[in-house]
């Protein structure tokens, strides 16, 4: 068959490409300067403006919902993409603006062009792919969760898994804040165990799910996203159990000290003082908290819900079994659980999770079957 007009020489699949090329370099160049459009609801800095302006723009602005930070030139010390986040982790100066950005509730969710773009909380559910497709629920506080539903209906339990700091901790994604540990865990728990995973957003790489100050009521609304939930599967507090590690063991933790749950929490961070001091601020905590997490938790060890139940697995080989020891061990090893792993694969505290899953299960399944733990301090290999 012959086209009308084209000539039967012209190669039909080269030309198309070239149509589709051209198509897309179009996008690119409108996408380009839409986001250098200032708006009342959009704007467009460079890293190198000076934060007053940057602070004074942002503020007259209460319906803003995107901002497009312009980086050309700036390079990351990092193996990390080269984001706002990355290069704040070597200049000062970004790293104020960012934290400024961050408190005022704006996450980084892409990289184009040299440039990172950031979305308001209260932007992301109608911006985040999986939320929008439902495969993520959204409440009414805006906490993200997925629930993982049971296979068995009869006795019901529910296991709420925190997230730990994202592998890529500065990806430019807003999955970063959703990281899914042990992701086959429903293999592991009993038939009967919901399984609900929450977000962890605020900050720049979370919240810890504790208050900052981009969400003052961050508590707040998590512990009501958990008993919402917990209420509408028709379960006890008594057969919630909450496991997290690492910063989700922080989480775990909290939660069960203050609202009476089970709790079974990995080398859990209770203190900002090894990251800040060590790592130069590695998880951007300083001026993104009211308070850091020694005192949050000393707060917290004073006035235990009388129906907490705790599991800590830890070990003497991590630099955070010192903070462990002096905020829950020294006082509480008459109460709660504490399996202290001498494993010598256990480097450092990244180590803990991975070489004390079976401990960790023992500890999960034993709750969510209400089963009797004794109290103390155990080694463990």
């Amino acid at each position: 068959m012959r086209l009308p007009f084209v000539s039967q020489d012209v190669d039909l699949q080269k030309l198309w490409r070239y149509g589709h090329l051209s198509m897309v370099t179009a996008i690119i160049k409108v996408r380009y300067f839409m986001d250098r459009i200032n708006t009342k609801t959009c704007i467009y800095i460079s890293l190198d403006d000076p934060i007053e302006e940057i602070r004074d723009r942002v503020l007259a602005l209460d319906n803003l919902n995107f901002v497009h930070v312009d980086h050309a030139g700036r390079e990351t010390q990092t193996n990390q993409a080269n984001s706002i986040i990355s290069i704040a982790r070597n200049d000062e100066g970004a790293k104020e603006k960012l934290v400024f950005l961050a408190n005022q509730g704006f996450h980084v969710y892409i990289v184009r062009d040299d440039m990172s773009s950031m979305v308001h909380h209260r932007r992301i559910k109608t911006l985040w792919r999986d939320v929008v497709a439902k495969d993520i629920s959204v409440d009414e506080n805006d906490i993200f969760y997925k629930v993982q539903k049971a296979a068995v209906s009869s006795d019901p339990k529910l296991l709420v898994a925190f997230s730990s700091i994202a592998a890529k901790m500065y990806t430019p994604s807003l999955y970063r804040h959703f990281e899914q540990n042990f992701a086959s865990i429903g293999k592991y728990v009993p038939q009967n165990a919901h399984i609900m995973r929450i977000a962890d957003f605020g900050s720049v790489v979370g919240s810890f799910y504790l208050n900052s100050k981009s969400l003052p009521d961050n508590e707040t609304h998590i512990a009501a996203a958990i008993a919402r939930e917990a209420a509408r599967l028709g379960i006890s507090n008594k057969d919630v159990v909450l496991y997290g590690s690492s910063k989700g063991g922080t989480a775990a933790t909290y939660y069960a000290l203050k609202y009476g749950y089970q709790g079974v929490a990995v080398d859990p961070i209770l203190s900002d003082e090894h990251y800040v001091q060590v790592f130069r601020d590695s998880h951007f905590t300083v001026g993104t908290f009211d308070a850091p997490k020694e005192a949050r938790f000393a707060e917290a060890t004073k006035a235990v819900h009388p129906d907490a139940g705790l599991s800590v697995i830890c070990s003497t080989r991590s630099p955070q079994y010192a903070y462990i020891h002096d905020t829950l061990i020294e006082d509480f090893a008459d109460r709660f659980v504490f399996l202290n792993s001498e494993n010598e694969n256990i480097k450092t505290h990244p180590d803990v999770g991975p070489q004390t899953i079976p401990h960790t299960l023992s500890q999960i399944n034993a709750r969510l079957a209400g089963v009797g733990i004794d109290a103390g301090l155990k080694t463990v290999f």
